[in-house]
Parts: C-alpha cells; structure tokens; sequence
C-alpha cells in the first residue's frame, strides 16, 4: 500500500476548457463553411476550397480583360475585379489559417498565446451567436465582422 501511495501519480486537472487553437479552428471552420455552401462533407473542405479559389481567379481574369474607365460598364468590370481580389485573398487566408491549425496545434497554441483574450472574446460572441436566434438582418453582419476579426488574427499567426 506505501508503495501504490508511493508511485501514485497525480492526476492532471483535465479541464473541458478548448486551448485557443481549438476554438479558432472552430471558428474557422464555421467561417469556411459559410463563405463555401456548396460543400458538403467535411473531408473535403479544401478541395472545394481550392475549386471555388480557381473559379474566382477565372473570374477575376475576365474581369481585368474587361476593365475600361472611359465606359460605366468597365468601371463595374473595375469594381467586380477589386471585390473578387478582395473575396480571393480572405478565402485563401481562411484556407491558409485551417491547414496551419490542422497541421500542428500544439505549436499554433503557442503562437497564438498573445492573442488568447482576443480569441476568447471571439469565441464566446460565437457561441452566444449558435445558441441563440439574432434577429435576422444583423446576422450577415455579425459573420462579416467575425471573418475580419479572424482574419486580423490569422494575419498576425502567420
């Protein structure tokens, strides 16, 4: 008995507390998921990914073909062509930010240690958002903000 009190181990308090990587890559997640409503299974998350991305490059290039400042009808080419910029570089962000979380965690906890109480703040409006019905007109704008915010983080992870 002094021998099992001996070399008893103390247990380590395993707390149901997400570590910050996790909670952004739910986050993520969530987020990808919404920017991408054709897909279906999470398997194959960056695969659709990746065929949307090549789909608004596409896009992007006949945009640019078409830009002309002298007609209205090529400053909307112009406009078209800086929002799909600006659509292809946060989804690609989105998708850059699930690989490295996915990789290895544990290190991206660590990288994410100076962002802990902005990810928590993130991640309890998420949760409140899921678990509650908003009014239906913010709520774009809520997923909108939250995507910027995550992004701004991403950023600085990367």
């Amino acid at each position: 008995m002094f021998i099992q009190t001996l070399f008893k181990q103390e247990r380590k308090d395993t707390s149901l507390e997400k570590t910050p990587a996790d909670k952004l890559l739910e986050i993520i997640l969530t987020l990808l998921n919404k920017e991408l409503p054709q897909h279906q299974s999470q398997h194959h998350i960056l695969f659709t990914a990746n065929s949307n991305l090549e789909y608004l490059k596409n896009l992007l290039n006949y945009h640019r073909k078409q830009i002309n400042p002298d007609f209205h009808t090529g400053q909307y080419h112009q406009n078209v062509y800086a929002q799909l910029q600006k659509q292809i570089s946060q989804l690609q962000m989105l998708v850059d930010g699930y690989m490295e979380l996915s990789i290895d965690i544990q290190q991206m906890n660590h990288r994410l240690h100076f962002h802990h109480d902005a990810i928590h703040y993130l991640y309890n409006n998420y949760k409140q958002t899921k678990e509650q019905n908003f009014y239906k007109e913010t709520e774009p704008m809520f997923w909108q903000c939250l995507k910027e915010d995550v992004l701004e983080i991403i950023k600085k992870m990367l």
